[in-house]
């Protein structure tokens, strides 16, 4: 039986501890439309599952030839999102772990850095471009304006805060994980 389950997530090990916690409980991940999560049922703990953020998109030659390598090793491309692949493996197969080395996994962390970034900038543009007409309707001067224009200024600028938070917490991801290779050394 199909159930769906609506959730937004801005960290990616949050997502996957919380696909992990439904398929332990019998519920397997079946696919992803914007905030909408479908679920099948399965046997509890049947799947582990793992995201990742790739170089490309999931259709190019290099992110193709990944995803076949990850299934010849019985690993199952479940859904995408953009350029996030949410994977699964049968548990009975063993651990899942996608990044076997800590260079790896900051190579991960800084993707997403520079998503959240480039999200946290875009928005940044959006709200200086609000701005103007936010503040004057407030100030009820020449500019005009009207609620509306304030409401999207807040909107723009709780995204704003949202995406900079995001970004702020892969970096300290990256930086302890930095601090980890250099006490291993």
């Amino acid at each position: 039986m199909r159930s769906y389950r609506w959730r937004a997530f801005m960290d990616h090990e949050k997502e996957e501890d919380w696909l992990n916690d439904l398929a332990a409980r019998g519920f397997a991940f079946a696919d992803l439309a914007l905030f909408r999560y479908s679920f099948e049922d399965c046997e509890p703990g049947e799947y582990t599952y793992r995201i990742e953020l790739l170089n490309d998109l999931p259709m190019h030659p290099e992110s193709q030839r990944y995803l076949g390598f990850m299934a010849e090793n019985g690993v199952e491309h479940v859904a995408s999102y953009f350029r996030w692949v949410y994977l699964r493996r049968k548990t009975a197969e063993g651990s899942f772990e996608l990044f076997s080395d800590i260079d790896s996994r900051i190579a991960h962390y800084k993707r997403i850095a520079l998503v959240w970034l480039v999200m946290t900038f875009v928005e940044m543009c959006f709200l200086l471009s609000q701005i103007p007409r936010g503040i004057g309707y407030l100030s009820a001067g020449a500019h005009g304006g009207s609620s509306a224009d304030v409401f999207i200024c807040l909107l723009f600028i709780v995204f704003f805060v949202l995406f900079l938070r995001a970004w702020v917490l892969v970096r300290l991801k990256i930086k302890k994980l930095n601090l980890e290779r250099s006490l291993r050394e």
